[in-house]
């Protein structure tokens, strides 16, 4: 048992959201009395998702460099400490991955608190029901990213402790008990699946905002890592065949990624001139000097991989950077600013990987449908590419090849039981031997510890195995 500290640090962001409730680790319902209300504490959900310690930065570069695809250029850069594993007690880890995310929750709850108590009652039914279906969409997506960061891979062992579920508001007295990863992942599903009750009404594209299509393809993703590949392909399926959004054509695809919203856009966060992470925000620490720290760059194991096509559209996202051996992804190339990139958090490109795997993985196997979707994804890379039959193996290196620098390539190594290894597939790795080289999910080091202010609170609760304090 343990309680939150929620209470205990500043959050500042640098934008209007937050001025909306000053204190805003902690928003109490009854300041909820409207639908406008409401919005203004969505939004604070929103920009919280839009920092630089999340979306527009930390959440991205932790799944990317400790991955083999990509890495930091030295073993000064901002992103080293993710690379080398080197969140080796309760002091050292990224404290804000932790923090961060239960804010959110609470003002999330806030939230739906104030709507199951009667107290948002303006505004038509449409109105209400889409404030409510995104916060229940936000609470399932917060739950499933801090699971992924703090709990061991479901298909290893979802009985294992997990996190501290966020079902309503936490004060700071309260005391909670650390839920298993199943728990987590239930709490997930349920929110998710509440979200699409409530936002069936509405199945439009919202640009900069979840909506029933995003909520699906995000429930799809969730269902993935569980091993529920029924459920996986179904959802996926639904949101390929009946959402409206498209691929983006080929002789769009680079030029797209300068873009504020595209055709495949299920979910992006907005970065604005005036409201964006600066120099800590994603655009930054993935460009080279001197626009940028060079501090998330391409492997030569990912640039071979690539190459394995030389007709490939996505070669062209690789910039070479002044270093002529060092190649960056130009998935973050800025509108004006290298600060303003929107992040893309699920675009339609993933439903069709999710698809094309889970149609794979599903206890009655769907070739037809698996060869469909990955053949999709590989003929806008190369309209050329000749057509494969689809293998799990073939899935996988193709999740790397369209979703490198988006956030995903360790948490698909982690959700599946294979390896990290980086011994000799790099010839610019600085690790030596005293830090992790070779991770799985065995490996303690392939999840964060709770920060030290929560096991100060309750020892019992919340060290991690494995981990020293």
């Amino acid at each position: 048992m343990g309680a939150l500290s929620l209470l205990g640090i500043s959050v500042s962001c640098g934008n209007e959201f937050l001025n909306v409730f000053p204190n805003d680790s902690l928003v109490t319902e009854t300041a909820i009395t409207s639908v406008a209300g409401a919005n203004a504490a969505l939004y604070g959900v929103y920009d919280l998702l839009q920092s630089t310690s999340l979306y527009n930065c930390n959440m991205i570069t932790y799944a990317e460099v400790r991955g083999e695809d990509m890495q930091p250029v030295n073993r000064s850069a901002r992103t080293s400490d993710f690379y080398t594993f080197n969140n080796r007690t309760p002091d050292n880890g990224n404290h804000n991955l932790w923090y961060y995310p239960y804010v959110g929750l609470n003002r999330i709850n806030s939230i739906i608190t104030a709507f199951d108590n009667g107290q948002v009652t303006d505004g038509s039914e449409n109105q209400r029901n889409a404030i409510l279906g995104q916060a229940y969409a936000l609470r399932g997506f917060f739950h499933f990213d801090l699971v992924k960061l703090y709990g061991v891979p479901y298909l290893k062992d979802k009985t294992a402790p997990g996190i501290i579920i966020a079902d309503h508001v936490i004060t700071p007295a309260e005391v909670n008990q650390r839920a298993t990863v199943a728990d987590a992942y239930d709490q997930a599903v349920g929110d998710l699946t509440q979200a699409l009750s409530l936002l069936s009404g509405t199945k439009i594209r919202t640009d900069g905002y979840i909506n029933y299509w995003a909520a699906e393809a995000l429930l799809a993703r969730v269902y993935l890592y569980m091993g529920n590949y029924d459920e996986a392909f179904n959802k996926a399926k639904d949101v390929i065949d009946n959402s409206g959004y498209q691929l983006t054509p080929n002789n769009e695809y680079v030029a797209s990624w300068a873009l504020e919203f595209t055709k495949e856009s299920l979910f992006d966060l907005v970065n604005i001139g005036t409201d964006n992470g600066d120099r800590e925000s994603i655009g930054y620490v993935a460009k080279p000097e001197p626009d940028g720290y060079g501090a998330l760059i391409a492997t030569p194991v990912f640039i071979d991989l690539l190459e394995e096509d030389p007709d490939d559209i996505r070669l062209e996202l690789l910039g070479v950077a002044n270093d002529a051996d060092t190649c960056y992804v130009a998935k973050f190339p800025g509108r004006g600013l290298t600060a303003v990139n929107n992040v893309r958090i699920i675009r339609l490109s993933e439903v069709y990987l999710i698809a094309a795997e889970t149609a794979l993985r599903k206890p009655v196997k769907n070739q037809t449908a698996a060869d469909e979707y990955l053949d999709a994804i590989r003929k806008r890379a190369n309209p050329a590419a000749p057509f494969i039959s689809a293998t799990t193996d073939e899935v996988l290196k193709e999740r790397r090849k369209e979703l490198v620098s988006e956030g995903h390539r360790f948490f698909d190594i982690m959700r599946l039981g294979l390896t990290v290894n980086r011994m000799a597939n790099n010839a610019k790795a600085f690790l030596n031997a005293e830090e992790a080289r070779t991770v799985g999910w065995d490996e303690h080091l392939c999840i964060l510890p709770i920060p030290r202010y929560e096991i100060d609170i309750n020892p019992e609760l919340l060290v991690t195995p494995g981990y020293t304090w």
